[in-house]
């Protein structure tokens, strides 16, 4: 009688697991494992023959199977126990390395591309420390000089017509609020003042350091994810500003918003359970500006898709909605000044401030971009040309050269319309409090 319960609890389990299939509702996106989920594929002949069809099922069973995310958390928590921890708050744990590998993006959005700027260099040694986690760096001085030559090269191709700012943020470890790591602090500090003192006229630096570490105490990065948080992006956007010579619009005139918890990239690597345990709470603060978004697609200006400046997410996607190859933002701010943004992931939190101070932000991602960055700024007028990108973007010959290359074709547009252009200077509008003020000295080279 017991050899028939077998076959019976079997053929139940599978019909069972089919229903749930069948009628349950599809994931586009696992956050436990911070990717996209399979999707039905479909049939071709092709695909029959050459029996990938019945792998791709079975790679859409294995995504949507029931509880999918509540057993990879069991699985990973299981590992981790059989491992052997010390009983402190402090530890090294080792991320394997990563290829430096970017690839074109044949889409418009990239919604949750966490693994973009792990393959810029978040490899080697990483410090969890009391559940948060920092990278075992500080970058490198030597390559301040590389990445202010291409800010060099876009500076005197536009000299008189666009101002162009180097604005990089530091690493999280520069705020490790333990003494015995303050030799990170002063890492970063170095490496950033390598590119500063590599800057030639008319190249303009933005001290985002300096003006992060005035705030050392407080909590300007995420402890679960690589990216800064929004009061980290706001001490650069105040950076930013100072180098322009613009009043930045104070946090607490912003509306502000406060997220569920939520465990980003950092998480995503380490898959520690005391991470787990320290998860992160996205805040928002929102100029009271009036915007309209679209995104483009990597080649073409054709066919804009509407997006937002802020999305209704727990986590770092909620600044532009996540990455896109180009993005262009107009706003009520009518002052006849126009801004373009290079950056990775980082740039999108500090992107977001900018509305306050322009009538149009074109933000362009390097890793997927394939617009013509110099026919962009000639084409619409833009007047600051701002490099808004995470350390880590700053300090590989790759990533330098990526952003040297969306202008290395010489434009016919700057040509034509270089003496309409040069020394066209539009005064910030004196409402809304954005009132023009002299740059710090120590910000212009």
């Amino acid at each position: 009688m017991n050899l028939r319960i077998y076959p019976i609890t079997l053929l139940c389990t599978a019909i069972g697991t089919s229903i749930f299939l069948c009628f349950s509702e599809k994931k586009e996106l696992s956050e436990t494992e911070k990717r996209t989920l399979a999707t039905w594929p479909e049939l071709t002949f092709d695909s029959y023959e050459s029996g990938t069809y019945f792998k791709q099922i079975t790679q859409y069973i294995n995504d949507h199977f029931p509880m999918r995310d509540q057993l990879v958390s069991m699985a990973q928590e299981i590992r981790y126990n059989l491992g052997i921890h010390p009983d402190f708050a402090e530890r090294v744990i080792i991320i394997p390395p990563a290829q430096e590998e970017f690839t074109n993006i044949s889409s418009d959005t990239i919604n949750k591309d966490y693994d973009a700027d792990f393959k810029e260099a978040y490899t080697g040694l990483m410090l969890i420390i009391n559940g948060r986690v920092y990278p075992r760096g500080s970058g490198s001085p030597k390559m301040g000089a590389p990445f202010a030559a291409m800010i060099n090269q876009y500076a005197n191709q536009l000299s008189g017509i666009c101002n162009v700012y180097s604005c990089v943020a530091p690493l999280s470890s520069a705020f490790i609020p333990i003494e015995k790591y303050a030799f990170y602090n002063s890492g970063n500090r170095e490496t950033l003042n390598a590119i500063r003192t590599s800057l030639t006229s008319p190249s303009r630096f933005c001290d985002v350091f300096g003006e992060m570490d005035k705030h050392f105490g407080e909590t300007m990065f995420y402890g679960t994810d690589h990216h800064w948080n929004a009061r980290g992006a706001y001490y650069g956007y105040v950076a930013f500003c100072k180098a322009a010579g613009i009043n930045p619009i104070p946090l607490e005139s912003m509306i502000y918003e406060r997220k569920k918890p939520f465990l980003g990239s950092l998480y995503d690597l380490t898959k520690d359970p005391e991470v787990a345990a320290h998860p992160d709470t996205a805040e928002i603060f929102m100029p009271r500006i009036e915007t309209k978004a679209y995104r483009y697609s990597p080649n073409s200006l054709s066919a804009p898709k509407a997006t937002s400046v802020f999305c209704n997410i727990n986590n770092y996607t909620a600044f532009l909605c996540g990455d896109a190859p180009l993005i262009r933002i107009t706003t009520n701010v009518k002052n006849g000044r126009k801004a373009a943004v290079v950056k990775n992931s980082m740039g999108n939190a500090f992107s977001v401030y900018l509305i306050s101070h322009y009538e149009e932000i074109w933000v362009v991602d390097f890793r997927y971009s394939g617009h013509n960055l110099i026919e962009l700024i000639a084409n619409n007028s833009i007047n600051d040309l701002i490099f808004g990108v995470g350390m880590y973007a700053a300090m590989s010959h790759g990533t330098i050269a990526m952003m040297r290359n969306l202008g290395k074709n010489h434009s016919p547009a700057l040509s034509a319309k270089k003496d309409s252009l040069r020394v066209k200077t539009i005064p910030f509008d004196s409402t809304n409090s954005l009132q023009i003020k002299k740059p710090t000295s120590d910000s212009i080279h």
